[in-house]
């Protein structure tokens, strides 16, 4: 599996934009956050746009969900901005800049601007190459949707 940092936008890069903007095209307007409709179950409220699984039966696509290929372009950087920290520190001061006023600057003592790198499940692999090296048979592509999952139990 490919690891991220998060918040940031994903590898390919910008995949999810493009999701986002398919499911625009497929219901303009319509897809919404209504943040009136809260319980613990929906802390931030309930999403009224359609899916990726019933976008493609409303524009008369016929496919499971919406998606797209991504170019060999989107696939060239993994990492792309992804170790850029920011922070309290690094945002008000300014002191001690070296090669000008370009704003990078040194930070000590070290930890007062950090991120956790997260590792995530690869849910747009066409052929993941993961699932054939597994030696236990754990990984499995599911058909309905494509998305590249771990059998726990195995």
């Amino acid at each position: 599996n490919n690891v991220e940092t998060k918040p940031y936008g994903g590898y390919p890069q910008f995949w999810d934009w493009k999701i986002l903007k398919m499911l625009e095209q497929s219901n303009p307007g319509q897809n919404v956050w209504n943040v009136r409709k809260t319980s613990n179950k929906a802390i931030h409220g309930v999403y009224e746009g359609v899916t990726i699984f019933e976008a493609p039966a409303k524009i008369g696509l016929n496919q499971q969900a919406v998606g797209y290929v991504p170019t060999d372009e989107e696939w060239r950087f993994p990492n792309f901005g992804e170790d850029t920290a920011h922070g309290r520190e690094f945002t008000q001061s300014r002191e001690g800049t070296f090669g000008g006023d370009n704003g990078c600057k040194s930070v000590l003592p070290e930890h007062k601007i950090w991120f956790f790198y997260l590792q995530r499940i690869c849910n747009h692999c066409t052929y993941p190459g993961c699932l054939a090296a597994c030696p236990r048979k754990a990984i499995y592509k599911r058909q309905e949707d494509g998305i590249v999952l771990i059998d726990q139990n195995r």
